[in-house]
C-alpha cells in the first residue's frame, strides 16, 4: 500500500479517500486498498476548464467605472454565482442519478469550455441525427463534403481560418452555387467547423452535410464542387491545389459522421489524447498544458482568441454548426443557442438542497477541485452527506470573489 496519506474525512461508508496535497480521490476496493477513482468525465473535463479559465483570464475589459471584467466567460463559468443570497443549488438527476450545480454561470461556449461543450454537443449531435432520419424517411439522401486549404507551421491559426472561410463563403455565393443546388436538388447543408494542430501547423477544416432530394452521383456533386473551390483558391490566393483539398462521399459517410460528431467533446473519451498522430484537438492541447507543457497552453490561446475574437464591448464568434436558412424548420427542429443549451437542465431532477455563498467559496478555495468530490457525494448520498462533506473542509487562507 502507498504511504499514507493526509486525507479528507468524508460520510462514513462512502469509500473514497481525497489527498488534500495533489487532490487526488482513490477508491477503496477492500479493506486498506485503495485505487484511484474513476470519475473521470467530470474531472477531466473539470480539469480542462481551469485551465482555459487561467490562460484567457489575461484578456480583460475595463468598464467606464475603471473595473476590469473578464472579456471571455469561460474565466467565470463554473465558479461565478448568479445570485450571491440564493446561493448555489445541488440536483440530482432523477433516472442516472448524476449530480449537478444549479445557480452558477454557465458560459455556454463550444470552442473555449469542455464542460458546456460535451452538453452543447450531445444536444447538437442529436439535432444531426434527427435531420438526417427525416431527410432518408422522405426518400432523400445525405452526402459529406469536406474542404480543406493548404497551410504550414508557421501561419497563424486565424490567418488559415480566414483563407479557410473565405473560400467556403465563395463556394457557397453567388449564381453558380444557386444553379448547383438546382441540378443536384440540394434543399440545404449543415456545416460544422474543426480544428487541429499538427507538425504541419493549425488544420482547421470544414465538414458539411448535404441534403439532397433524391439519390444521385456522388461523384458527379464532388467534380461540380471541386471546380468551383479550386478555382476560387486560384482567384483569391493564387492557389493550385490538390484534387484531395475537396472530397464529397455519399453512402454511409453521412451517417458515420454523425455518429461520431462531437466524441472528441466526451472528455472521457479521452480529450487528452492526441488526435491522429503528432495532431492534436484543442482541448488536447489545454490537457498538455495541463500537464506542463506551456508552449501548448500558447498554441491553445491562439486558438481561441481566433474563434473568438475581442470586440469592442464584446466577443465576437465564429459558429461551430451552420444551418442552412430554413433547414431547421424543414425538419421541426429548435432552433436554441449554444447558451441556451448550456443553462438548460439535462434532465429531470430533484433539489437536494442549496450552499450559501460563503460554503461555495469554501469549497472552491481548496487546493483540489472539491466541486468534483461533492457532486459525487451528492449522487448517491443525501445533502446532509453533502454538508458534512462541506464542513470537514478546511478553512481556505483567503477568500476569493469569483
Amino acid at each position: 500500500m502507498d504511504q499514507e496519506l493526509v486525507t479528507l474525512p468524508l460520510p462514513k461508508g462512502f469509500g473514497i479517500e481525497v489527498d488534500l496535497d495533489s487532490g487526488e480521490v482513490r477508491k477503496q476496493v477492500g479493506p486498506g486498498l485503495y485505487e484511484v477513482d474513476q470519475f473521470e468525465a467530470v474531472a477531466t473535463s473539470y480539469l480542462l476548464r481551469s485551465a482555459a479559465r487561467k490562460l484567457l483570464a489575461r484578456f480583460r475589459w475595463v468598464k467606464e467605472s475603471g473595473a476590469e471584467v473578464p472579456a471571455y466567460r469561460v474565466v467565470r463559468c463554473g465558479v461565478g454565482v448568479v445570485d450571491q443570497k440564493k446561493g448555489v443549488e445541488i440536483y440530482r438527476a432523477l433516472q442516472h442519478k448524476r449530480a449537478h450545480f444549479g445557480g452558477i454561470v454557465q458560459c455556454g461556449s463550444v470552442w473555449h469550455c469542455p464542460v458546456c461543450a460535451r452538453k452543447i454537443a450531445v444536444r447538437r449531435r442529436a439535432e444531426l441525427v434527427v435531420a438526417t432520419n427525416r431527410m432518408n424517411e422522405n426518400g432523400g439522401v445525405c452526402g459529406l463534403l469536406t474542404c480543406t486549404v493548404p497551410h504550414a507551421a508557421s501561419d497563424s491559426c486565424a490567418l488559415v481560418l480566414e483563407r479557410l472561410q473565405r473560400l467556403f463563403d465563395r463556394l457557397n455565393a453567388g449564381k453558380s452555387a444557386k444553379l448547383f443546388r438546382e441540378r443536384f436538388g440540394i434543399v440545404g447543408q449543415i456545416r460544422a467547423l474543426e480544428f487541429t494542430k499538427g507538425l504541419n501547423g493549425w488544420h482547421p477544416h470544414v465538414h458539411s452535410l448535404l441534403f439532397c432530394e433524391r439519390p444521385l452521383l456522388w461523384s458527379e456533386v464532388g467534380d461540380s464542387l471541386w471546380g468551383r473551390w479550386a478555382s476560387a483558391a486560384r482567384k483569391e490566393y493564387g492557389w493550385e491545389l490538390p484534387r484531395l483539398a475537396l472530397d464529397v462521399r455519399g453512402g454511409n459517410a453521412a451517417g458515420d459522421y454523425v455518429g461520431k460528431w462531437g466524441l472528441e467533446y466526451e472528455v472521457a473519451g479521452g480529450s487528452l489524447k492526441s488526435a491522429r498522430g503528432d495532431s492534436f484537438t484543442p482541448f488536447g492541447l489545454l490537457g498538455q498544458f495541463s500537464e506542463g507543457d506551456k508552449a501548448a497552453g500558447e498554441s491553445w490561446v491562439e486558438y481561441a482568441t481566433s474563434v473568438s475574437r475581442m470586440g469592442e464591448n464584446r466577443i465576437e464568434s465564429t459558429r461551430q454548426l451552420v444551418w442552412s436558412r430554413g433547414l431547421k424548420a424543414r425538419f421541426d427542429i429548435d432552433d436554441l443557442t449554444d447558451e441556451q443549451i448550456a443553462e438548460a437542465q439535462e434532465e429531470p431532477a430533484v433539489l437536494l438542497g442549496s450552499l450559501t455563498f460563503d460554503q461555495w467559496l469554501k469549497v472552491l478555495g481548496q487546493p483540489f477541485d472539491a466541486r468534483v468530490v461533492l457532486l459525487q457525494i451528492a449522487s448517491v448520498g443525501n445533502f446532509d452527506d453533502v454538508i458534512s462533506f462541506v464542513n470537514n473542509l478546511p478553512e481556505p487562507p483567503e477568500k476569493s470573489t469569483f
